[in-house]
């Protein structure tokens, strides 16, 4: 995972569910592309996440307010996330199943931060620095909590390549 990370933000309000995300009724899902294109397509935001034509985002980090990724363990909310263009979610707070699929898989780094963004923040430019522990989204700058080992977990590839690397060192 890169140190210093830049992109474009895409609003998201209170409790947006896992079942938002990557809606059930797309299953079973049959490749990457797919399950990239249905990434919060039922999500009523200023615009869709994803673009019907690429089947991809322009945007790099979702800005979001309490409870990202409440609702079921799904983990193909985060895989769709990730696969549409996604890097990283801001959020007040996260479902806990939700934020441990993203370090487990290693795809999607949850950041929590107490914040006050709006719908004012969307398509503004986003930099997360890891080193630092502070992102700035338009022109405001939060710190954030040191993700400890779960850093290393991501860094890794998720919980599985983790748990590899650290057999070997044994």
């Amino acid at each position: 995972m890169p140190n210093l990370m830049t992109g474009k933000a895409y609003h998201c309000g209170d409790y947006v569910n896992t079942d938002l995300m990557a809606p059930g009724r797309f299953e079973p899902i049959e490749s990457d592309e797919q399950l990239a294109r249905i990434a919060l397509i039922d999500y009523q935001g200023l615009e869709p996440l994803v673009d019907e034509k690429t089947g991809r985002s322009d945007f790099q980090v979702i800005v979001a307010g309490r409870e990202f990724g409440c609702g079921s363990s799904r983990e193909t909310a985060p895989q769709a996330l990730s696969l549409a263009g996604v890097k990283v979610v801001i959020a007040k707070s996260f479902g806990n199943i939700f934020f441990r699929n993203c370090i487990n898989m290693g795809i999607l780094l949850p950041i929590r931060i107490d914040h006050d963004f709006d719908e004012s923040v969307h398509g503004a430019s986003v930099e997360v620095d890891l080193d630092a522990r502070r992102c700035t989204v338009a022109g405001r700058t939060h710190t954030f909590k040191d993700f400890g080992p779960l850093l290393s977990i991501m860094n890794a590839g998720g919980l599985i390549p983790y748990a590899l690397q650290q057999g070997d060192q044994r």
